[in-house]
This record gives C-alpha cells, sequence and structure tokens, in this order.
C-alpha cells in the first residue's frame, strides 16, 4: 500500500494552478464569499430536522472510530454523526462547515458494515473534510467555483465538464482516505460494494475481477456527474494501494478517457491549443510555405503566431503520443486542421498537400488524412495518388 497520506490529484492541483492564473480576480471573490454565520447556522438546524443526531454517549463504539480517525487524519474539527430519518439505502454524506464535520449516515449501516468497512465510509467522508482544508481552504473555492460556473449557462460546456472532472477526482481522493484508514483496500473496496448495492456478503477480490472485465472493453471510462463507477473507483484503489502515484497515469485514463472535441475540460482546452500551435510549427516551418495568406489565416488560430522553422524532434513525438491516444474526433480535428492550410493559398499548388501527406505520416495520422483529403479536395483518384507517391520529391523541389 502507498506509504504517505493522500494528496489531491494531479488534476486537482493543475485546475487549481490554472484557474489562480487565468481567473485571479474570481477565485479571490470565492475565497472572500465564504459561507457566513447565517448559513452556517441554517446548515445545522437543516441537519437537526432531517436527521437524527447520534450522540457520543449512545454510539461509544462508533464514536471511538471517529476519535481514532481524528487522530489519523490529523483533524481538529468536531465531528458530529446523524443518522437520515428517511430511505434505507446505504450512504453516507458529509455536511462540511469550517471547524465542524458533520457526517450523515443513511441506511442500516452499522449492521451491514464490518467495523473495518465502517471505518472505511468514515474515512471517506472525513477525508472529503481534509480535502477542503488543504492550503486554507483553497481546493474548496476552487469547487465551488466550478459548481457556480457550470450552472451558469453562459460559461459553456468547458466548466461544466471541468466541475465534472474535479468531482470525480474528490471522490478518487477520499477513497484513498478510505483505503488508508482501513489499512485493506479489500475493505475499502467492499464498504463500496454494499453501500453501493445493499447487499451484506460480498466478496472484493471477486468485484475486482468483475471490473478488469469491464475495463479491458476499448475507451472504458467514467461518464458520471458527481461520482465515478463503482468498478472504476475500486480498480482505482487497488492500483493506489499497490503502486502509489506511479499509478496516477492508469488512473487518469479511467477518469477522464481520451481526449475528444466533445468534452473539454480546462486542461484539454488548453493542451489542444498548445498541440494546435505546435502543429501549426510543424506545418508551416518551411519559408515557403508562410505566405502572407498562410501566415494570416494561422493567427486565426493562434493569435500570436510566429512560426520559427526549428521544431524539436520531442515535438513531433508528443503529438504523435497525443494522436494516439485520443478519441478519433480529436485526431480528425488535426487532419481538417492541416486540410485547411493545404487549401489558404491555391497558388502553392501541390507542394502544400504533399507537405501535409509527410506531416501526416510522422504523426501516424496518414490514413485518415488521406481518406479526409481525397473526400474534400475533390481530386481525381490518380492526381491525388500522384501527389501522395512523390511527397517527397514534391519537398525537395520546393526547398
Amino acid at each position: 500500500m502507498a506509504d504517505t497520506h493522500p494528496l489531491p490529484t494531479d488534476y486537482h492541483r493543475a485546475i487549481v494552478a490554472q484557474l489562480q492564473t487565468d481567473e485571479p480576480e474570481l477565485v479571490r471573490w470565492f475565497a472572500s464569499s465564504r459561507q457566513r454565520t447565517a448559513q452556517a447556522d441554517a446548515i445545522r438546524l437543516d441537519l437537526l430536522k432531517s436527521t437524527y443526531r447520534l450522540e457520543r454517549e449512545a454510539q461509544p463504539k462508533m464514536y471511538a472510530i471517529v476519535d481514532a480517525l481524528r487522530d489519523q487524519l490529523q483533524l481538529t474539527a468536531t465531528v458530529t454523526l446523524y443518522q437520515a430519518q428517511t430511505g434505507t439505502r446505504l450512504n453516507a454524506s458529509l455536511a462540511y462547515l469550517p471547524g465542524e464535520a458533520h457526517v450523515i449516515l443513511a441506511g442500516p449501516m452499522a449492521e451491514k458494515l464490518a467495523e473495518n468497512e465502517l471505518r472505511a465510509v468514515l474515512a471517506h467522508e472525513l477525508g472529503h473534510f481534509v480535502f477542503f482544508t488543504i492550503d486554507e481552504g483553497i481546493y474548496l473555492v476552487i469547487s465551488e467555483l466550478l459548481d457556480s460556473l457550470s450552472r451558469d449557462a453562459a460559461s459553456g460546456p468547458t466548466f461544466t465538464e471541468t466541475a465534472r472532472l474535479y468531482r470525480l477526482w474528490t471522490e478518487i481522493y477520499a477513497d484513498r482516505w478510505a483505503c488508508r484508514a482501513s489499512g485493506d483496500p479489500l475493505a475499502a473496496i467492499a464498504a463500496l460494494i454494499k453501500t453501493e448495492t445493499g447487499v451484506s456478503d460480498v466478496n472484493a477480490e471477486s468485484y475486482l475481477r468483475q471490473a478488469d472485465e469491464i475495463l479491458a472493453k476499448p475507451d472504458e471510462h467514467a461518464n458520471q456527474t458527481t461520482h465515478p463507477e463503482s468498478y472504476i473507483r475500486a480498480r482505482a484503489l487497488k492500483l493506489w494501494a499497490e503502486r502509489g502515484t506511479d499509478a496516477s497515469a492508469d488512473i487518469e485514463r479511467m477518469i477522464q478517457g481520451p481526449m475528444r472535441l466533445d468534452q473539454f475540460d480546462l486542461l484539454s482546452q488548453k493542451r489542444t491549443a498548445r498541440r494546435t500551435r505546435e502543429l501549426l510549427e510543424l506545418l508551416l516551418a518551411p519559408a515557403w510555405y508562410r505566405t502572407d495568406t498562410v501566415t494570416t489565416h494561422a493567427k486565426r488560430f493562434v493569435a500570436d503566431f510566429m512560426p520559427n522553422g526549428t521544431i524539436a524532434p520531442a515535438t513531433i513525438d508528443e503529438l504523435k503520443r497525443d494522436a494516439d491516444q485520443a478519441h478519433a474526433s480529436w485526431r480528425d480535428y488535426l487532419c481538417f486542421v492541416m486540410l485547411d492550410f493545404v487549401t489558404v493559398d491555391r497558388d502553392l499548388g501541390d507542394v502544400a498537400l504533399a507537405s501535409a501527406i509527410v506531416l501526416s505520416r510522422k504523426l501516424g495520422l496518414d490514413e485518415r488524412f488521406i481518406e479526409l483529403a481525397q473526400k474534400e479536395l475533390g481530386m481525381t483518384k490518380k492526381a491525388f495518388a500522384k501527389v501522395e507517391k512523390d511527397a517527397d520529391g514534391i519537398l525537395v523541389k520546393a526547398t
């Protein structure tokens, strides 16, 4: 098992850093608009109305677990437990207030869960509290900011997707506290299965085999809005317990899936902008390609675009790796960008097409690029085949 306390994930840290850089005033405003006393009183009153408060004297075993967890998670906050008054489905949630962790249990948790499984569930909820307090509460601030923007239609789908992924990763973070506190990933996974299904007798190892079968399918990743699918959470727990941060890339693929145009978050949006710039720098590196018409068009993609004609080999490798791992929609995007520059300056003739064909080969996109080019350019098959066959020679002559 990983031997360090769980830290905010790479995704959390990257989103916090980007918003602090790109939207500093908005971040400061949300940080200054934290819950007021009246709001806190309203939350406490709602808890009293909708739950049964579990007193320490009446639940000594449960509070003994809580006290041990407070030490393990290094919490100074008071922790109060509640039992929801309605519903029999197993569940747990956290009502956060500064310095106060209010954990609401639903259904017969104590009866259905073994002690170590109950410890895992409580640690998960208190893990949310820890997350909200790290670095003076910045992760809570960003969570509230993203949730607010995702509800505003004017903000666009990018913020909705970012908020979704931020929530999913927060559950992954809290699950790690469940694993750490129980000392047994199988106990944490069993607790997860029981709360999701209500089944009293479960086999975590059997469920992991089930998860492996699902995730062996191509492009299987999280599609939920608040919590990753249980099989993803179970597999992520197992990977983190075995490999710690070395499992980050595998877990990221399960949570975020391949980069695709219809599910842009802030990070993939920024990554696409960077990759677009790099693609244009590669394509337009030859001096003959940088006509006034072409350069003006390039600035519509990248406002400050200024090709310098020198590209590091690593750039091609990075673009190819991204293309290999991306969804078909993103690979098509790269192909269509190249096609755009094949046709933008007709005076360049076949040399522009030859350049795009050669670059598409280097990026592993040639099969799809040629398919799209033949469809979009309106050339005869014979004329296109000649350019394709002679592409390298055409470029040598152009230089």
